[in-house]
């Protein structure tokens, strides 16, 4: 809820005292001082609404997805680093399984 500001209120107060002083009984007087309270009833009317408005509004994502993006990031460099990792791997394995056959054909294993 936003607050009326010190100075409005102050205004707005010195508006009304200085119309009920100073009106006294001229029907000119107390015309103008009901339609400054109809207009400061309005004016808090507005007020209102547009404070409810406000509270209505979502909070800010935008630092949320500002992280998102720099996780996203971060998960793509993993991936691709774990991408690099199973390539080799999968080459390492290969030449094992050369070395592997290589020996099987050298120590050729004979049943009884």
């Amino acid at each position: 809820m936003i607050p009326i500001s010190t100075s409005l209120r102050l205004s707005l107060v010195g508006l009304s005292a200085f119309a009920l002083v100073s009106c006294g009984d001229d029907p000119e007087l107390v015309r103008k001082r009901e339609e400054q309270r109809t207009e400061i009833r309005r004016l808090e009317g507005e007020l209102a609404v547009l404070q409810e408005k406000m509270s209505d509004i979502p909070p800010d994502r935008g630092a949320d997805l500002d992280k998102l993006k720099q996780e996203a990031e971060e998960n793509k460099t993993k991936v691709a680093s774990l991408e690099d990792e199973i390539a080799s791997l999968e080459k390492e394995k290969q030449g094992v399984e050369r070395e592997l056959e290589s020996y099987r054909r050298k120590y050729v294993i004979r049943g009884n």
